[in-house]
C-alpha cells in the first residue's frame, strides 16, 4: 500500500510531501494541483514498465510542460509503500517500508531527457530517525523551511 507521495518541481506541485492512509480524499479548486498529485502514481508506474520516453510522450511534446512554472532542468518524483506481511521477513532486519525515487529531466551534456538519479530505499518506519527531508541527498541538500506565508528553498552544498 502506497504511504507517501512526494514530489519536487513537477507541473504545478513545487513541493508535495503527502503521507496516505488507507482512505484518503483530495478535494480543492479547480486547477489546485489534484490530478497533477495523482499523476505522480501514474508516471512512477508507466516509467517502470514503458520507460521514461513513453511516459514523458504521453503527457507532452514539449518537455518544459512537465516543470513547475516551466523552469528548471529536472523534477523528483517519491513514493513510499509498506512491504506486505509476507515479504517482510525475507528481509530479516526488521524493514516495513520501501521507497522510491526517481530524478527526471535533461542530461547536462546531451540535453536528452531521461532518468538522471534512480534508487530505492529499505526503511523501517517505527524508527527514531527523521524524515529525510530531501531526494537525493549526497549530492546536494535542499532543507525545506515553512512558514505561515511561504515555503522557502534554501540550497547547500555538502
Amino acid at each position: 500500500m502506497i504511504r507517501l507521495v512526494e514530489t519536487l518541481n513537477f507541473r504545478c506541485l513545487r513541493y508535495i510531501r503527502q503521507q496516505l492512509e488507507n482512505f484518503h480524499v483530495l478535494v480543492g479548486p479547480n486547477a489546485s494541483g489534484k490530478t497533477t498529485f495523482l499523476d505522480v502514481i501514474s508516471l512512477l508506474g508507466q516509467v517502470v514498465s514503458d520507460g521514461v520516453e513513453n511516459a514523458i510522450r504521453d503527457r507532452t511534446q514539449n518537455f518544459s510542460d512537465l516543470l513547475w512554472s516551466g523552469q528548471g532542468d529536472f523534477f523528483d518524483l517519491a513514493v513510499e509503500a509498506s512491504i506486505p506481511e509476507e515479504k517482510k521477513d525475507l528481509l530479516k532486519k526488521g524493514f516495513d517500508t520501501i521507497r522510491y525515487e526517481i530524478r527526471i529531466g535533461y542530461h547536462q551534456e546531451t540535453r536528452q531527457i531521461g532518468i538522471l538519479e534512480e534508487r530505492a530505499l529499505l526503511k523501517k518506519s517505527k524508527s527514531e530517525e527523521p524524515v529525510q527531508p530531501t531526494f537525493f541527498q549526497g549530492s546536494r541538500r535542499l532543507r525545506m523551511a515553512f512558514s505561515a506565508e511561504r515555503l522557502s528553498m534554501e540550497k547547500e552544498r555538502y
